[in-house]
């Protein structure tokens, strides 16, 4: 009962997250950045740039105007758009919904099968 307990949590966890949009202006977003509020070290995010470049990593450190990656570092004031990692009710509602559905569908085959062999012995 331990392993699929465990397989169900390990597909929870990462079937939960999405690339969200954050809403607003890119003035909104350097402002919300800067103050610490928005990105947390760890994040992972998806920068579009004002020259159209999509960059994508996991943030080291937000503010001083300026995000920096690993292997790079974006100036706020070069931002344009910004998605990040968060928690997605819907795919996690349609993962469970899954789970549950499957497993349910082959209960009741392995049933009616039982049953059909149990009836055909007669």
């Amino acid at each position: 009962m331990k392993i699929p307990s465990l397989l169900t949590v390990t597909l929870l966890i990462a079937g939960c997250t999405s690339m969200q949009p954050i809403d607003g202006s890119p003035a909104d977003l350097r402002l919300h950045i800067n103050s610490g509020e928005l990105l947390k070290t760890g994040d992972r995010v998806l920068i579009v740039t004002t020259d159209g470049t999509t960059h994508r990593f996991t943030v080291k450190s937000a503010g001083a105007g300026r995000i920096d990656g690993a292997s790079e570092s974006i100036r706020l004031e070069q931002i344009s758009a910004l998605k990040k990692r968060q928690f997605s009710r819907g795919k996690t509602i349609a993962l469970v919904g899954g789970l549950l559905g499957g497993a349910s569908l082959g209960l009741f085959i392995y049933g009616f099968a039982e049953y059909a062999g149990a009836f055909a012995l007669r």
